[in-house]
């Protein structure tokens, strides 16, 4: 456990076979503000996740699968610092020993923004550095950021709040982990369908001019949405406004960012739901909240979801088919009890569509997902405390990335 303050605490711990361990790191670096968690498992397997609970009865939470990647190059697509009421921080941790440093660059509303301190940024060995965006690239709709390592390697995450005193009243919190490097195929596992308008975010971290599009993958494989063309230079980015309607026009649906180019590209969608949003007919008004997922460019053929009871939650479990030609069959298993609910054993996902499931809140299992051919998988909740992107965690050498 390391905090912002230099400090570093080891500790060792077991987990029995089929159980589970809570670790709070504030109990190993007293009084710190900040902390970052490293878990090594010398010996068996285990899934981590990270849970945040932000302050008073309606700070929002967050949580999700650690990230397994550290890298020279991070990208972070979206944060917003627009006044009132958001704060945004960008987290840049050092797993190990030696130091790291690294450039720091940003896009606001106005072009690209640098601050004094933003170049050779040291970050000590078994530490963690906190970037107030806030306060540097202060009020703008959107910030995008880019971290060059120049010395080593970092893990880098965003952590975004919005405090509802802005004009929405939207309070919530999310905590996001940067994509670690860019790709020609992005995919997002479907579109939540309680999000007001959906936002896409594309940032073209290289120098060159990239034409790409937004592609809408339904669950109907014949329905058809016409792509939305983006055209970017070096270093630029741009918010794609989805259309609201398209839930309507064939059901639920995913997206595909994709190169025309070939030249790399990073992205991420945005779901805010300000309070008293109206639900669907003869449903209450949708609860509001925060949450973004960045695009993924791996496909795998085996995925692990912990679902823990949550009674209270809508949650949706989004299956995306990046095949062009090919149908994938998937089998739905659960490691330590009953299949949940509305799952189905065996379903089959039509090429370049999607599929979606619903998971009941009492559910509480370890799911584990097989299918034939490489899929995207994601899972969407949502509460009366907020809403988030789950992730599933990717079965060691099932990984791909899917070929254009």
């Amino acid at each position: 456990v390391a905090d912002d303050t230099g400090r570093a605490v080891e500790r060792t711990v077991r987990v029995a076979a089929g159980g589970h361990l809570d670790v709070w790191p504030g109990q190993s670096v007293l009084g710190a503000t900040w902390a970052a968690v490293t878990v090594e498992v010398p010996a068996g397997r285990v899934v981590v996740e990270d849970s945040i609970t932000g302050s008073g009865p309606d700070g929002g939470v967050d949580s999700g699968p650690c990230t397994t990647a550290t890298s020279a190059s991070w990208q972070v697509p979206w944060a917003t610092t627009s006044h009132p009421g958001n704060r945004a921080a960008l987290l840049l941790y050092n797993p190990f020993r030696a130091p790291a440093v690294a450039d720091l660059r940003f896009i606001g509303d106005i072009g690209r923004r640098e601050t004094l301190d933003s170049q050779g940024v040291v970050v000590a060995g078994r530490s963690l550095s906190v970037f107030d965006l806030t306060e540097r690239i202060a009020n703008s709709a959107v910030v995008s950021a880019t971290v060059d390592v120049r010395v080593g390697q970092l893990v880098v995450a965003r952590l975004q709040v919005a405090e509802g005193t802005g004009p929405t009243g939207l309070r919530d919190l999310d905590l996001a982990y940067g994509s670690p490097r860019a790709a020609r195929r992005l995919f997002f596992p479907g579109v939540p369908g309680s999000s007001g308008v959906p936002e896409v975010v594309i940032l073209n971290p290289g120098d060159d001019y990239v034409e790409a599009e937004v592609v809408v993958l339904h669950s109907d494989s014949e329905a058809f949405v016409e792509p939305l063309r983006v055209v970017l230079r070096g270093r630029q980015r741009q918010v794609v406004v989805l259309d609201p309607d398209l839930l309507d026009q064939g059901g639920s649906y995913g997206l595909e960012v994709r190169s025309l180019d070939g030249q790399p590209l990073v992205a991420s969608l945005v779901d805010r739901t300000a309070p008293g949003t109206p639900g669907a007919e003869g449903e209450k008004p949708q609860a509001s909240g925060l949450t973004t997922r960045p695009g993924t460019d791996v496909g795998a053929t085996e995925w692990r979801f912990r679902l823990a009871a949550d009674p209270m939650a809508r949650r949706v479990l989004d299956i995306a088919n990046p095949a062009t030609a090919t149908i994938a069959i998937v089998h739905f298993t659960v490691v330590d009890g009953r299949l949940p609910a509305g799952l189905p054993e065996i379903a089959e996902i039509q090429p370049a569509s999607q599929a979606r499931f619903a998971v009941p809140g009492e559910a509480s299992a370890t799911l584990h997902l097989e299918a034939s051919v490489p899929v995207v998988v994601g899972l969407h909740r949502s509460g009366d405390d907020g809403r988030s992107w789950v992730d599933g965690v990717v079965i060691a050498g099932t990984a791909v990335r899917p070929s254009s």
